[in-house]
């Protein structure tokens, strides 16, 4: 028999359980902004094999939505056709081509070859480049040598490779694997890395290119009992998330969201994972525009072990791999609430079909148990104020050891936080080191940390860059920047200085420099210059509040190169068709300068234009026992806050509805 509190927790979600999964009625698409359906798919891959462009030994690394320009889009009316069109980046042998598909007409409109571009790697070319390896006599010369107890515990996993000039793989289309056992492990869940031990395989060419075998790290026994779990602690009541009057989230067509004065669209992306589009807030019966189109356009991720095994560890997850490609199934009151709308995503796979990958978005409503605003009156002893509640948007990418928690979250406030999460587990090396007192401990951990016995898990730096295409209250906008300065106190008999704020227009492209004589720091807001609110007669605006960092690895650094969007907090540009990744459309093998450091190199005047800025939320991470061996949940945030953007706090109205404790009670 269940216990009153959890009879009544049960009750509670039995309304909301039922209604938990969301599904289009039919494919749709149902607006300009949905993401290419399984028989626009097909219908693309049909004109490209019918003009003779492609055939049934094609790869497709992208198939997605070409947007048309924003004034079509905006004149689209509900029940009007769709204009529809596919761009489509191919692999035929061993030649890459960019094409676009008019799927409305069915007709190809352009079709290039791109010479030495190498798109996002392929499934087939990670399963053929392990078997490769693993076949090759080299490979089993190493683990041989190596004397494992078991060898056929011994498995590789196949990485992006990094582009490093003058290595002497230039041009080629190459993948670096390293090994691991499954014999011994530190904990259940973590294979050991077998060290000195790379294979380079040239998947063109279907070539082992080259063996790494350097001085092994000989696998020390690992102490009895330590990969067995501790006792557990002692089990906590439950709690959870539940809407007992039932949800105020309203989905329709193809994740058309309507949640409080919120209006936006979510598509799935193979490459970005979920693209939030045309984004409005309903400011007292008036819709007005936010931002056209927000996601994460590139994640950066070096590690700073100088071995020839770690440091090509350079990774480009988003253009290298796809956030969408590797996006996880979620699981119902783990990774949300279980009362949120769970949605399964369709993604085009390599071969020019599609796949659905199921339960890999939840959109879910929350009360965080802070109050959205309150005040105490001590003249009468009374609390007046109404709780938080929020909207998020949620999906978690796995790329290989670690998980992302991606969220967009919408506040009654009229604020969007883009909030990212890295949990699963950190990398790991084999070392000699049994604990800090071993001989070796000083040396094995110069560029990591010892987490376990004979374990070390190398420092390493994450990076995510999101593209923020801003439309507030229209497409042109202006980019200013606020500066605190101190500034006397002038007329003051007391005080003798203050600080006051000195604001300046970014008149060009380019990323935002810092300037140091703003001691007190600064803040960027994007305004609408043509429009005033309607009471105090403000330009409306939104302001960027994050704390990210910047990477400090040396300009001449060839990884640092390939990710030059990560040397600046914020960078702006024009919107242009094209220029969607800030590591550039081709970051794989990719050479130096590509994406945002091309799109400004001619710094053009940006005076009330349409605009799109970049923001990299960095973090640098010199791990701990503690992250080892499953690393809790460590968040990063930015946040578009309105600025002058209304008149008044638009939260003072919104009605969370009455909980069983009094909104305004006496203490």
């Amino acid at each position: 028999m269940l216990d009153p509190m959890k009879k009544l927790f049960f009750l509670m979600a039995l309304p909301l359980l039922a209604s938990s999964t969301f599904a289009a009625e039919k494919e749709g698409p149902f607006s300009p902004f949905d993401a290419l359906t399984p028989t626009e798919i097909a219908t693309t891959v049909r004109v490209l094999e019918h003009a003779g462009d492609a055939d049934d030994q094609t790869f497709y690394p992208a198939i997605t939505l070409q947007e048309g320009p924003k004034a079509d889009i905006r004149a689209w009316v509900k029940g009007k056709p769709i204009p529809r069109s596919a761009f489509v980046v191919l692999r035929r042998n061993n030649k890459t081509y960019e094409a676009v598909v008019d799927i409305s007409g069915e007709k190809l409109v352009s079709f290039e070859e791109k010479p030495g571009a190498q798109p996002s790697i392929l499934n087939d070319e990670w399963d053929a480049a392990r078997d490769l390896f693993m076949a090759d006599p080299r490979f089993k010369a190493a683990i041989a040598r190596r004397h494992l107890k078991k060898p056929e515990a011994v498995f590789c996993t196949p990485n992006s490779a990094g582009a490093f000039p003058g290595d002497g793989y230039e041009g080629k289309r190459i993948l670096k694997i390293p090994c691991f056992t499954s014999d011994d492990q530190i904990h259940p869940a973590i294979a050991r890395p077998i060290e000195g031990l790379m294979g380079i395989v040239d998947t063109d060419a279907k070539k082992v290119l080259d063996v790494l075998d350097t001085t092994p790290v000989d696998l020390s026994p690992v102490p009895a009992n330590y990969a067995k779990l501790p006792a557990p602690d002692p089990v906590l009541k439950p709690s959870a998330i539940v809407a007992p009057a039932g949800t105020n989230i309203q989905l329709s067509g193809n994740l058309n969201i309507k949640w409080a004065n919120w209006t936006l669209h979510a598509r799935a992306d193979k490459r970005a994972g979920i693209i939030i589009s045309n984004v409005k807030f309903n400011d007292h019966g008036k819709p007005r525009d936010v931002a056209w189109q927000i996601n994460v356009s590139e994640v950066f991720v070096p590690y700073m072990d100088p071995d020839a095994t770690w440091s090509y560890r350079t990774f480009l997850d988003a253009g290298e791999f796809g956030l969408g490609y590797l996006v996880s199934s979620l699981s119902a009151g783990v990774d949300c609430p279980v009362d949120a709308y769970y949605r399964d995503l369709v993604f085009p796979n390599d071969t020019g079909g599609t796949y659905v990958k199921p339960s890999a978005l939840c959109i879910f409503e929350r009360a965080t148990g802070d109050p959205a605003w309150r005040h105490y009156s001590s003249t009468d002893e009374r609390v007046t104020g109404v709780p938080q509640t929020e909207l998020v948007i949620r999906h978690i990418p796995t790329l290989g050891n670690y998980d992302y928690v991606v969220d967009y979250v919408f506040t009654p406030q009229g604020a969007i936080t883009m909030r990212v999460g890295a949990t699963g587990f950190v990398a790991v090396k084999t070392s000699a080191a049994a604990d800090m007192q071993s001989p070796t401990a000083e040396a094995d951990s110069k560029y990591g940390t010892l987490v376990a016995p004979y374990t070390i898990a190398p420092n390493h730096d994450h990076y995510f860059s999101f593209r923020l295409d801003m439309d507030v209250d229209g497409e042109r906008n202006q980019l200013v920047r606020d500066q605190f300065v101190m500034a006397p106190a002038s007329g003051s008999t007391t005080r003798k200085s203050l600080w006051t704020m000195k604001t300046n227009q970014v008149t060009a492209e380019g990323p935002i420099e810092p300037d140091h004589s703003a001691v007190g720091g600064e803040r960027w807001r994007i305004i609408n210059p043509n429009e005033t609110t309607g009471v105090l007669k403000n330009h409306p605006g939104y302001m960027l509040l994050g704390h990210g960092a910047t990477s400090i690895l040396s300009d001449t650094d060839p990884a640092q190169r390939r990710a030059g969007f990560s040397s600046f907090p914020l960078w702006v540009t024009k919107q242009r068709s094209g220029q969607d990744w800030a590591a550039g459309l081709y970051p794989n093998l990719s050479g130096p300068d590509q994406g945002l450091p091309d799109y400004v190199k001619q710094a053009e005047p940006i005076t009330n234009d349409d605009l799109v800025l970049w923001y990299t939320m960095g973090f640098r991470h010199a791990p701990r026992p503690e992250d080892f061996p499953i690393m809790p949940t460590t968040w990063h945030e930015l946040t578009l806050a309105p600025a002058f953007f209304f008149d008044r706090d638009p939260s003072m109205t919104f009605n969370p509805g009455q909980l069983p404790q009094a909104l305004d009670q006496k203490q």
